[in-house]
């Protein structure tokens, strides 16, 4: 039986993670989130893979708040890149396989083609930057593992674009949301099963491979919100805006589009539309 780590499991992204573990027989998943896990205490990290023969550790935890890292560089570091580099020697010492999530915001938004894996990175905030660098210390590493890049993540957990539109068309007479800004919203839910499925298929690792995975098709914020307020009871009027109406401190993407064609050929996963998963994370909410 394959023994699975996941780290950050009180997150969005970890606690998808614990939704799907029953559905996984040959997998025995552990969850640790802080502080009994903290990615920072190099010390109690060594200890813990010490003491527990661990195969593939999944790494949901990050610092993801964008606008947050203009102003506290140094933390966000600590944890997308500096931690990196913790997992990825204690993965060399104890044999774990390495699985990684990245963002959209490694590239710069100037493309109007969805981004591959392989089209060079030009982050444009220090969150894009701190999670380029952090991809850039696994695959010089010398170890197996995933790098999987994703975009737009919404669920029924923790803090999400979702969530917080769907709180303010209940309680607000109108909203303004960004309008030219082109993404994949992503269920957290859907990366989760698709990455079980994928470790499912036992794959054979040879160093580390970089993966796209969101939800098919695109939008904008503002196409997210609208689609939002279709499924639910609301009065609110929702306003398309600019970003530039916004006094933001980081700068985002333009267009973040993510190829996933290599995911999909590789392990035989479709990703269904985010429309329709959309409806069924209202539901989870509701």
């Amino acid at each position: 039986m394959t023994k699975i780590l996941v780290i950050g499991a009180s997150g969005q992204l970890g606690q998808s993670f614990q939704y799907w573990a029953p559905c996984f027989p040959n997998f025995k998943m552990l969850f640790k989130a802080l502080p009994e896990l903290d990615l920072l205490d190099g010390d109690k990290l060594e200890r813990y893979f010490r003491s527990t023969a661990i195969d593939v550790v999944i790494n949901c935890a990050a610092y993801t708040g964008v606008d947050q890292a203009e102003d506290q560089p140094k933390n966000a570091h600590q944890l997308n890149a500096k931690a990196i580099n913790s997992l990825s020697e204690l993965s060399k010492a104890y044999g774990f396989i390495l699985v990684h999530f990245s963002t959209d915001y490694v590239f710069d938004g100037s493309a109007q083609t969805p981004y591959r894996e392989d089209d060079p990175l030009s982050p444009l905030g220090v969150y894009g930057k701190t999670k380029a660098q952090g991809e850039g210390i696994m695959q010089s590493a010398g170890i197996d593992g995933w790098i999987i890049r994703t975009s737009w993540l919404f669920s029924p957990y923790g803090k999400n674009f979702v969530k917080t539109i769907f709180s303010l068309l209940q309680n607000k007479d109108e909203i303004n949301v960004v309008a030219d800004q082109t993404g994949s919203p992503t269920y957290a839910i859907d990366l989760a099963a698709a990455t079980l499925k994928a470790l499912d298929q036992k794959p054979a690792f040879d160093g580390v491979k970089v993966y796209h995975y969101t939800n098919s098709g695109h939008t904008t914020w503002y196409g997210l919100a609208t689609a939002i307020k279709k499924q639910i009871n609301t009065h609110c009027e929702i306003h398309p805006v600019d970003t530039a109406a916004y006094s933001i401190k980081a700068k985002r993407p333009k267009y973040s589009v993510l190829s996933c064609e290599k995911i999909k050929k590789d392990f035989k996963l479709n990703p269904q539309a985010w429309e329709s998963a959309l409806k069924d994370c209202l539901k989870k909410i509701v």
